[in-house]
């Protein structure tokens, strides 16, 4: 760990900078034991226990000029993935390293790896990880752009009491090196803008979003306190390619959701979601989700996760699925 730092620190002033304190380095994880039980295309009836755990490093540093400077990278085995695979003499585990972040006078801005927001009301799923990847539960419609991150920067910023977050991509067919602004088929550049708003006891987001392939999509949401919980609705419109993998026309997708979390003790969390989206192509779904969560001290949390859809789907790839497991932050 020593040699660590001394060597963060000599990195920094081959850079310019000098630090008012030596660097910091930190190391959290987590993990994710759950039993799945899903009518999905996939399972054929089978009933499926997922495990998984990350390990995270995060390193940050302060300029004598106020300047926060920050990277994180881990490792994962996720729950979904049976074993490690390499590409490229790469582990898939490896997770991050890809950005690097510097906070100063209340901005933020990452540059590298970044991803745009490109379904800003597209909301109403509720239910923990293991649930959303491994339900096996795929609707037909449409929704997000073909490719929504790669090599770029983002800026997140107070605006009195509003936030600002401009995200751009300037390559999409890279992550953390590649050409600015290239001219070759599918690097393309996309760009985003949201803003929220406090107005009284309501939050407001709205934004829109462009990419050179010529997809382009808008939306908001809105939130506030009622009957003792949060309610939160959405509204995302999204005009897409006929290239895009669910589509076989070009057109507008459009996607309604909300979602209502209400605390019934200070352990004990309810959500409630709800989605519907219909596509260019006249596919439409609709999903709903219930989850409950009990913290158990000690960073653990045991939860009971339900969801349905039904509607145009992938072949058997409707009906129900239901979750329980635990997930623990070390």
């Amino acid at each position: 760990m020593k040699k660590l730092i001394i060597a963060l620190s000599a990195i920094a002033a081959a850079v310019g900078f000098t630090t008012s304190a030596q660097a910091d380095i930190s190391v959290s994880g987590s993990s994710n034991v759950a039993y799945v039980s899903t009518s999905g295309a996939d399972s054929n009836g089978d009933e499926e226990l997922m495990v998984g755990n990350t390990v995270d490093f995060a390193m940050s540093t302060t300029t004598s000029g106020g300047i926060g400077i920050s990277a994180s990278m881990g490792l994962s085995q996720d729950y979904d993935t049976n074993g490690q695979t390499t590409s490229s003499s790469v582990p898939s585990g490896v997770t991050g390293g890809n950005a690097v972040t510097f906070t100063t006078g209340g901005a933020t801005i990452v540059v590298g790896d970044v991803e745009i927001s490109d379904t800003i009301g597209a909301i109403g799923g509720v239910v923990n990880g293991p649930l959303d990847d491994g339900s096996d539960l795929s609707s037909s419609a449409a929704s997000g752009f073909t490719d929504d991150d790669g090599l770029g920067a983002e800026l997140t910023t107070a605006m009195g009491a509003a936030s600002l977050n401009i995200s751009y991509v300037s390559n999409d067919g890279a992550d953390n090196f590649g050409i600015v602004n290239s001219s070759a088929s599918g690097a393309d550049s996309a760009m985003s803008a949201s803003i929220t708003m406090p107005m009284g006891a309501y939050s407001f987001t709205i934004g829109v979003a462009d990419s050179d392939t010529g997809e382009s999509s808008s939306g908001f949401t809105a939130s506030g306190a009622i009957g003792g919980g949060t309610a939160t609705i959405g509204y995302s419109n999204q005009t897409l390619l006929a290239s895009h993998a669910s589509l076989t026309a070009a057109g507008d997708s459009d996607v309604y959701g909300a979602t209502y979390v209400m605390s019934m003790d200070a352990d004990t969390t309810i959500s409630v979601g709800y989605q519907n989206k219909k596509d260019a192509d006249s596919e439409s779904s609709t999903q709903t989700d219930l989850s409950i969560e009990r913290a158990m001290g000690g960073g653990a949390t045991v939860y009971l996760d339900i969801r349905n859809l039904s509607g145009d789907t992938a072949s058997n790839a409707d009906g129900s699925a239901i979750a329980f497991g635990t997930s623990v932050a070390f």
